[in-house]
């Protein structure tokens, strides 16, 4: 065999991307309340006694007895009573068990930064954070994003910035769900040590369709900018970014981002590896921004496997997260 030949990945092709997101989402639409929603309507003795049940995974039983127990009347109203004190929001989080992913309300990035834990690594720039997300599996939510990314690949130049794709995950799980054209162009927009792992990987698959780079201004000719749950975890925002283009991409993919209906904050996310500033969006604001850009609003989408709950702050809360297509006039 020719060593210089890329290697063929299985593809799906026995059913339409958007069919089967639409049954994916048909389905969700029709869900039944979490354990943690059904929780909220009991008494504490109901709520201990439904969570005491075998036939829940331990760590959803945790973390409805946490969220909910936090959120009862009377508790909640002794949290916040001291809930403006700064000494007592500190004590409050290092309270929380390691396993919460986030935890504080913060005004900005910096506010974010200064309040993070000192022993332990800040932001996603770290070589052990490189592959953590190497082996991440293609999940319902995609199905849409995939969809509208297959769409646009037909639709100009077939160009596409990934940002925040880690180390190609999207490019490599999506090809086998439907073909790439042959003259590809995907660059992954990343922290420079996720771009040294990145092309260490691309260079072992023999892979010359995907490259790296730490530069955002390379959008600037791109057709497409794919931003797969990475929005949150930038400090700039990416509108802003975007005017400074001479040409923007005319296709927007924005999939699991926290889009509140009414609020917006800025929390600290627990990584694992490390934790990160973390933004919740205002949806009606998130929507205005690009659509001030000239962009249309053509599709979105509810992402029921993401969440993000704030401990203390239910009010910041978000139960599903949110997926959008933007289109801009040629």
């Amino acid at each position: 065999m020719d060593s210089g030949r890329r290697k063929k990945r299985p593809r799906r092709n026995d059913s339409p991307v958007r069919a089967i997101g639409d049954f994916m989402y048909a389905k969700h639409a029709a869900r039944k309340p979490n354990l943690a929603e059904r929780m909220k309507q009991r008494s504490p003795r109901e709520i201990l006694a439904a969570i005491d049940d075998n036939s829940l995974a331990p760590k959803t039983r945790k973390k409805a007895l946490v969220e909910v127990l936090l959120e009862i009347g009377p508790l909640s109203y002794l949290i916040n009573l001291a809930k403006p004190i700064p000494a007592y929001r500190r004590f409050l989080n290092r309270c929380l068990p390691s396993w919460v992913k986030c935890r504080g309300v913060y005004t900005s990035f910096a506010d974010a930064r200064a309040h993070a834990p000192k022993s332990v690594p800040l932001g996603y720039d770290h070589d052990e954070i490189a592959l953590g997300y190497k082996n991440q599996k293609f999940l319902a939510s995609d199905y849409p994003a995939a969809f509208w990314l297959r769409e646009a690949l037909q639709d100009g130049p077939p160009t596409v910035l990934d940002l925040g794709g880690s180390v190609g995950i999207s490019f490599y799980a999506w090809e086998r769900y439907f073909p790439y054209p042959e003259n590809l162009r995907w660059v992954v927009c990343e922290v420079p040590s996720v771009v040294h792992a990145g092309e260490k990987i691309a260079l072992e698959e023999n892979e010359d369709r995907l490259r790296f780079t730490s530069q955002i201004e390379q959008a600037d000719g791109c057709n497409c900018l794919l931003a797969s749950g990475s929005l949150q975890y930038i400090e700039t925002p990416i509108a802003d970014l975007l005017k400074r283009l001479t040409r923007p991409p005319r296709h927007l993919i924005i999939n699991r981002v926290p889009l509140h209906s009414s609020r917006e904050c800025i929390t600290l996310q627990n990584i694992r590896w490390a934790v990160s500033p973390y933004r919740v969006f205002q949806r009606d604001a998130f929507i205005a921004e690009y659509e001030s850009l000239g962009y249309t609003l053509v599709d979105a989408w509810p992402v029921p496997d993401h969440s993000c709950w704030i401990p203390f702050y239910p009010e910041f809360s978000v139960a599903t997260y949110s997926g959008l297509y933007f289109r801009r006039d040629s």
